[in-house]
């Protein structure tokens, strides 16, 4: 008799632990998928560059972010990546974007369009710094989406790792509609943030993209 209830105690305590252990996991998992938006967005500061450059698509919240970017460093260039072909998911609006620059008060002769060889934001980086190396620029400032800026930091990183130019970001956080601490109440946010966590998985394998690239050593946000 003793020992039956002692069984049945015993198998009370595991199934308890066992819930107990699995709800742990469950509230360890919730953590950090609560996270998960806000771990993409970073800013990397970078004071006095010597050129901005605005990566294509988007364009509704990155612009606006490298024109006020190009507004407090008066002596900056901004550069434009231009894919090759255009399409409306690579860049949606790049027939219009040096009017918009210049609706937003960007004077049209701070602007250099990049035509770029190789897709996608690895393919941006290794034509900013061609460009970079051809005129002469050692600062570099990246505005992009906010949930966008930890792979682009990372990859402009890794293709200027050993080139001397300095590379910095910045998240389009007050033209984006993204709101990373809150990130799964929106389609938009869901959407991105998923896309983003398997970019970073993709360009990891592709391209070597890993951990020293993507940890962020200045002030994140």
């Amino acid at each position: 008799m003793g020992r039956r209830r002692t069984f049945h105690f015993t198998r009370r305590v595991n199934r308890r632990a066992a819930v107990a252990g699995f709800a742990l996991i469950l509230l360890l998992i919730g953590w950090g998928a609560a996270g998960a938006g806000s771990a993409l967005v970073v800013r990397a500061d970078l004071r006095q560059p010597d050129a901005i450059i605005s990566l294509a698509s988007h364009e509704w919240e990155r612009l606006p972010l490298a024109a006020r970017l190009t507004f407090e460093n008066p002596n900056a260039l901004l550069l434009l990546t231009l894919p090759q072909p255009v399409t409306r998911f690579n860049c949606h609006d790049c027939a219009h974007r040096v009017e918009r620059l210049r609706r937003l008060g960007v004077a049209e002769g701070r602007i250099r369009v990049i035509p770029l060889a190789g897709p996608g934001t690895h393919g941006e980086a290794i034509a900013a710094l061609a460009f970079a190396r051809q005129s002469g620029i050692r600062r570099l400032l990246v505005a992009t989406s906010p949930y966008h800026t930890r792979r682009s930091l990372a990859v402009f990183r890794k293709v200027f790792a050993g080139t001397g130019i300095e590379v910095g970001t910045e998240p389009a956080l007050d033209s984006s509609p993204a709101r990373p601490a809150r990130w799964w109440l929106a389609g938009y946010d869901r959407a991105y943030v998923a896309y983003e966590w398997a970019a970073i998985g993709y360009y990891t394998w592709k391209y070597g993209v890993g951990p020293a690239e993507l940890k962020v050593t200045g002030p994140g946000t």
